[in-house]
């Protein structure tokens, strides 16, 4: 089983609906696009928690590192700003 989060929430995904060519839902038991009559593809994820479109995941352990990190850069300029 991955750990493999979306970058936006951390949250868990789904695969994308969303075609390739001309960004409308497809239906799941075709590879024709609704909107322009070709073969497309579908690509990226659909967040759980916030509903945005991604096309790239990252392990949880990233995810909660480079939150950790935004924390701790905005505390130090909270401190330089305030003095605090």
């Amino acid at each position: 089983m991955s750990d493999e989060v979306t970058t936006c929430c951390g949250s868990s995904f789904e695969d994308s609906w969303i075609s390739d060519c001309c960004s409308v839902e497809m239906y799941s038991d075709s590879d024709i696009c609704p909107s322009c009559k070709e073969h497309t593809d579908t690509t990226g994820y659909i967040c759980n928690e916030c509903g945005n479109w991604t096309e790239d995941l990252e392990e949880k352990y990233e995810y909660d590192a480079r939150m950790e990190e935004n924390y701790l850069e905005e505390k130090a300029d909270a401190k330089r700003k305030y003095g605090e």
